[in-house]
């Protein structure tokens, strides 16, 4: 079953969706085709900027990856532990942090 997210802000405005299949271990997100390259933060304006709006497996994977504590930070064992994981698992970690990254304002809302 896939596991749905809004990509928002504390404004509820709606920048896209996120989708995760757990079968497939991959990721993809629709960008709100109302966004424009000006009201969007930079980590998906760069794609409306260039006409995409539907962004692939990596790319997506990518975006995914950038709002999260890289897997080979120092010390990673001890964020897992405070985070109760027993593993890096980008899904969990999106599931246990929305998402929430010091990049941005935004951040993702579990719609499932």
């Amino acid at each position: 079953m896939l596991k749905r997210f809004l990509i928002t802000d504390n404004t509820d405005t709606c920048y896209g969706e996120l989708t995760y299949d757990p079968t497939a271990h991959s990721w993809h997100i629709e960008i709100n085709p109302e966004r424009t390259w000006d009201d969007t933060p930079l980590s998906l304006a760069l794609y409306i900027r260039s006409g995409i709006f539907s962004l692939d497996a990596h790319q997506s994977l990518d975006w995914v990856r950038d709002r999260l504590l890289p897997p080979n930070r120092q010390n990673i064992h001890h964020a897992l532990r405070a985070l109760e994981l027993p593993e890096y698992d980008e899904y969990a970690l999106i599931l246990k942090t929305n998402g929430i990254s010091a990049n941005d304002h935004l951040y993702l809302v579990a719609l499932d």
